[in-house]
């Protein structure tokens, strides 16, 4: 048995009201709601990694990273990802962009690898924070975020029953190699060439599987135009009640990540018994037809999308909105690094290893050679750092320099030993409080030398956000 073995999401903690877009334009919101946004510093890669360690797995055979706006794109991005989870270098990573159906192209994959090799666990994890143009629609019906899923032959909650893909070259969002912003080409003619390419893909899919529409569970389907996805459900022979639930009020289309957030929102409610159809469109379609297992019902979401969205933290205007997504775009002040020097610091830096003391079991950040306890200098080992643990004090710094002022400082007790002085990040001054549960994050600290310089920090871990793996 081929399938899902476990399934996490990721929804920055910011968010903007589509009054707030549309004031600052003189219009009106096409949309009620809000949309989710990302920090300062956040990016694609930083809400991946976020998604992935919602799984909760201590190891994996391979990640499979899919995004369009992925920070880097003369640099396996997949491969930093994989550092920053601290696994091994012998793991396959892959890196699949350029269309917002990246995120199921690199599901297929993951379950043709799992297939015919003998990896046990691959990682899919899929991310965007896709750029509109000022004013236009688009603006308001983009959202940012994350969705990841394991992929594996033990512990399958949703066994892999049927599939099909089509291509087609059809325009509907388009972004040049020079472009930061999409193109859209939406119009009455672009819901149609939508709904005949994913017909062709769900019409292969049925076949195969041999069943009908009506005998599907649940259809997911990546809304094109927030108005229009019952009408195209209803195209293709679902009925309204059959259609997953978008959340474009509250969300918004997070790009190539939408059939995985999706798939997940699905999965926390599924059934034993369950078929789901998930459908991935963009210049062709992807179509997976999943049945839910009995493990389903023992399966314990780390940090449900409900919870995700309780804990929003608004931005106070349109101003901050768009501060946050260009200050680094348009800050270039970060030093040079040779290749040397990273590949030194990414053990710290990007790995998170200290040292532990064989003699007396402290544990210390940054690695030393020396034990500050038993001042031993021949018992110290390396380990990797626990990404979970509790605010032991704290300052609010309103003089060091930030795009977003004041900067929370914290020192944090990390769960398994050892002390670290992080940023605070997602966070209201007023919310910090001494013993303060806490998740480490990996974050951009700046922007230089032909790099993203990215570093720890550590955010308020929400309610549900603990618990044990599932992997």
């Amino acid at each position: 048995m081929i399938g899902i073995t476990g399934h996490a999401v990721y929804l920055p903690r910011h968010r903007i009201g589509r009054e707030k877009i549309a004031a600052a334009h003189g219009g009106k919101p096409v949309l009620e709601g809000e949309r989710t946004a990302i920090g300062f510093d956040e990016d694609a890669l930083t809400l991946a990694l976020e998604a992935v360690q919602g799984l909760g797995l201590s190891a994996c055979g391979g990640i499979y990273f899919a995004s369009t706006t992925a920070p880097y794109l003369e640099r396996m991005n997949a491969a930093l990802l994989a550092a920053a989870c601290d696994l091994p270098e012998e793991i396959a990573v892959a890196d699949f962009a350029h269309s917002l159906r990246a995120g199921t192209v690199a599901l297929m994959a993951a379950l043709d690898r799992v297939a015919v090799g003998e990896q046990e666990l691959i990682v899919v994890v899929s991310a965007d924070t896709r750029e509109a143009s000022p004013e236009s629609p688009e603006e308001q019906w983009f959202g940012d975020g994350a969705a990841a899923l394991a992929v594996g032959r033990e512990h399958v909650v949703a066994e892999a029953k049927a599939r099909a893909s089509v291509s087609d070259d059809f325009l509907d969002f388009v972004r040049r190699d020079k472009d930061e912003r999409v193109t859209s080409f939406a119009s009455r003619f672009t819901m149609e060439g939508y709904c005949r390419i994913v017909r062709r893909a769900i019409a292969r899919v049925l076949e195969e599987s041999g069943l009908q529409p009506s005998e599907v569970t649940r259809v997911i389907l990546p809304p094109m135009d927030p108005r229009l996805t019952v009408r195209a459900a209803a195209e293709l022979g679902f009925r309204a009640e059959q259609v997953q639930e978008t959340f474009l009020e509250r969300v918004g289309m997070i790009g190539c990540a939408t059939p995985l957030f999706l798939l997940s929102a699905a999965l926390e409610r599924a059934q034993p018994g369950d078929r789901i159809l998930l459908v991935g469109y963009g210049n062709g379609a992807d179509a997976v037809l999943f049945e839910v297992t009995p493990l389903i019902e023992d399966y314990v979401v780390r940090d449900p999308i409900a919870e995700q969205l309780r804990r929003g933290l608004r931005f106070p205007s349109y101003e901050r909105f768009r501060k946050a997504r260009e200050y680094f775009r348009h800050h270039d002040e970060g030093p040079v690094l040779s290749n040397v020097f990273y590949e030194k610091e990414e053990v710290r830096a990007i790995r998170l290893r200290g040292t532990e003391c064989g003699e007396c079991g402290l544990r210390q950040f940054p690695p030393t050679r020396i034990c500050q306890r038993c001042q031993s200098k021949t018992s110290l080992r390396e380990v990797s750092l626990g990404r979970r643990g509790e605010v032991f004090t704290y300052t609010v710094d309103w003089l060091t320099p930030s795009p977003m002022p004041p900067t929370v400082l914290a020192v944090v007790d990390v769960e398994g030993g050892g002390r670290l002085y992080l940023q605070m990040t997602d966070v209201e001054p007023s919310e910090v409080r001494i013993g303060m549960r806490v998740r480490l994050t990996l974050r951009r600290l700046g922007a230089g030398g032909g790099l993203y310089h990215y570093y720890w920090k550590c955010r308020p871990e929400g309610r549900s956000d603990g618990g044990e793996p599932q992997g």
